[in-house]
């Protein structure tokens, strides 16, 4: 026989407040769809081992390669019930939260200014033997990496920028009647081959592939030497537009 103990109902003003490491998973606070629901610790963000490939030598050995592993971000929980029929109840709450096909956003209330894109893969062991559980579960980060909030720039990039980054996004407000080009450093982004009207809108959407001129794709305009595919920024960089107005829509990266 399972014995389960009776525990406080939190009242509703306990509810809204939430602890330094909760978790806003695809948008929401756990806490605040379940009533009972607590993170505990969060680990796995803090630091990222290397996968460094090397090749013995007479003496030492010789790099050959460098990775960056898929992150796994543990979260500690607490989850109480009055009855264990509401305990399970919580549980059914609980997975449909976390239950994903694909990466969700996740943030944390310590670094709101940052996200990962992450899912839901593995959880301890429950205890069948009380209502008042302390367990925890696993978020797969196939990307490593976290991003920050979204960053503008009309050419100058001043922000920290510890690794080169690729843009979200290019606007371009065309100023005449002429071609296109973006340039930074050695990378050059042109469409040369068709003249483009004053007051045309642009958009290089990086993370879709395409080009759109007025809303419409139009990524066949873009000429065949163009850097669109590894077009990439870093600090202290200018970037610059030979026709209209640009903006740069761009995200820190860390580890």
């Amino acid at each position: 026989m399972y014995y389960f103990e009776d525990t406080l109902e939190k009242g509703h003003k306990d509810d809204l407040i939430l602890p330094s490491s909760a978790m806003m998973y695809d948008g929401v606070y756990i806490e605040k769809m379940i009533d009972g629901y607590r993170t505990l610790a969060v680990t796995g963000r803090e630091m990222l081992s290397l996968d460094i490939e090397t090749q013995n030598t007479q003496v030492g050995s010789v790099k050959l390669n460098q990775k960056l592993p898929a992150r796994t971000i543990k979260v500690t929980y607490q989850l109480t019930g009055k009855t264990a029929q509401d305990l399970q109840k919580k549980y059914h709450r609980l997975m449909q939260l976390l239950y994903r096909e694909e990466d969700v956003e996740l943030r944390f209330k310590d670094e709101l200014e940052y996200h990962y894109y992450g899912q839901y893969v593995t959880t301890d062991e429950v205890r069948g033997d009380t209502n008042n559980i302390i367990a925890s579960f696993d978020i797969l980060c196939n990307d490593p990496k976290k991003y920050s909030l979204l960053l503008t720039t009309g050419g100058q990039i001043t922000t920290y920028l510890p690794y080169p980054v690729t843009p979200e996004k290019i606007t371009v407000t065309i100023a005449k009647f002429g071609p296109l080009m973006i340039q930074n450093a050695d990378k050059m982004i042109k469409i040369t081959s068709y003249n483009l009207n004053a007051d045309d809108q642009i958009i290089f959407d990086f993370l879709k592939g395409k080009v759109f001129v007025n809303g419409i794709d139009q990524t066949f305009l873009l000429d065949l030497e163009s850097d669109f595919e590894n077009f990439q920024i870093q600090e202290g960089q200018t970037i610059t537009c030979s026709n209209g107005q640009m903006m740069i829509s761009y995200r820190e990266v860390q580890l």
